[in-house]
């Protein structure tokens, strides 16, 4: 008996080691491999109070609102001019003019040669305008593309030949460049006895232009200072820009206003003003603007700028539809009659349907996407929302400019 108590002992002191083993293992283990030991949320929360660290906010990057200098301005030099000029087309066929212009500009075309003929063939040629785009710094040599234009009655350019003109500024009499060649026509013209086709604009082509002498623009190295003007004039955009250069180059910018900042050369630059402008235009900035709506009566279309904001107002709108419809009577004549023709009587059926009732609440929006979600719930049509922001408008719940178009 005494040999069975003894054993009996001995295993559950056996048992009891081994609970106590597997206890302390799962209390060692965790920590051996850098984690926290499994216990009830009760005996740890002092211990995790203590060793998490506080949430801290979330810093959104405002990165992909940033837009280089160089794509929201230009430098005040940068600016295209126009060349014009006349010119006469041959080759045309029968798609082209009879007037009596055209004929005189034939006869002096062949006085340029030495030819002095009265009597020209009428038909075959058109007398055309042609003009150019010819952008800033555009040297001596240079091709172009221009537009040639019918100034006649002539019906197609396809296939015609431009004669050499000379283009000029406008209000100047030097010539600057000369456009020659045969001609590019994005549609055509085809007619018959009964039926005719026409696809684009046959009157309308491209020319090759050659630049003989080089516009004198101001350039943006010849001085001090350089004005960058703004594509989209807006001030805070303006003030974005000065701090951006004054951040890197202090002192060396000054907004003149929402349209026009002033920039001055750093001493370092005065030998490479290029490259100074060049870093000036890649640097970045938040660009603003200005809350706009605009409406096309016309067509129905609403852009809605990114800045636009809604205070909170109810409104009601109503659907009315006006249905004309005419089904006129014909009564034939009855045999052994007088009446021999059909007697046509009118018959107009006139339906209007209306639903009211329906009031709408106009909450306060305070971003675009908002505003777009709320319109597209409400399921108004966009030209009866259109009368809905001017009354909008009138009573200051609109907070942005209305333009209609």
């Amino acid at each position: 008996m005494d040999s069975k108590m003894l054993g009996m002992k001995i295993v559950t002191t056996r048992t009891a080691m081994a609970f106590l083993g597997c206890c302390a293992f799962a209390w060692v283990a965790p920590l051996c491999h850098g984690q926290e030991p499994t216990d009830s949320p009760e005996s740890l929360a002092p211990l995790q109070a203590l060793e998490q660290p506080k949430a801290q906010p979330i810093k959104r990057s405002v990165s992909a609102n940033l837009i280089r200098v160089k794509d929201i301005t230009r430098l005040s030099s940068d600016r295209t001019n126009t060349l014009e000029g006349r010119g006469l087309v041959t080759g045309l066929g029968t798609g082209g003019s009879n007037s009596e212009d055209t004929a005189q500009a034939l006869r002096n075309y062949y006085k340029r040669w030495g030819l002095n003929v009265q009597e020209v063939a009428e038909g075959g040629v058109a007398l055309v305008n042609i003009s150019v785009d010819v952008p800033a710094n555009c040297e001596e040599g240079e091709s172009l593309i221009g537009t040639v234009s019918v100034l006649d009655e002539a019906t197609s350019l396809f296939g015609g030949t431009l004669q050499s003109a000379l283009l000029y500024p406008i209000g100047s009499e030097d010539a600057y460049a000369v456009a020659s060649g045969q001609l590019v026509v994005g549609g055509f013209s085809a007619k018959g006895d009964g039926a005719n086709i026409t696809k684009n604009h046959p009157t309308k082509a491209k020319v090759t232009v050659q630049i003989e002498r080089r516009l004198q623009n101001e350039s943006p190295f010849s001085g001090k200072t350089f004005d960058l003007l703004l594509l989209n004039d807006d001030r805070g955009t303006a003030v974005a820009i000065e701090e951006a250069i004054n951040a890197v180059f202090p002192k060396a910018a000054q907004g003149l206003h929402g349209g026009v900042v002033q920039v001055c050369y750093p001493p370092e630059f005065e030998n490479n003003k290029l490259k100074f402008v060049n870093q000036i235009e890649q640097l970045k900035v938040t660009t603003d603007s200005q809350a706009i709506v605009i409406v096309n009566e016309s067509t129905g279309a609403i852009v809605i700028g990114e800045n636009v904001k809604l205070s909170t107002f109810a409104f009601g709108y109503e659907d009315l539809v006006v249905t004309v419809r005419e089904n006129p009577d014909v009564y034939l004549p009855l045999p052994f009659t007088k009446v021999k023709d059909p007697v046509v009587t009118p018959n107009t059926v006139i339906n209007v349907t209306e639903s009211g009732g329906n009031y709408a609440l106009m909450e306060e929006q305070p971003t675009i996407r908002d505003l777009a979600t709320l319109l597209n719930q409400l399921g108004v049509p966009p030209r009866d929302l259109i009368p809905i922001l001017i009354q909008a408008r009138d009573i200051k719940a609109l907070q942005a400019q209305l333009i209609i178009e």
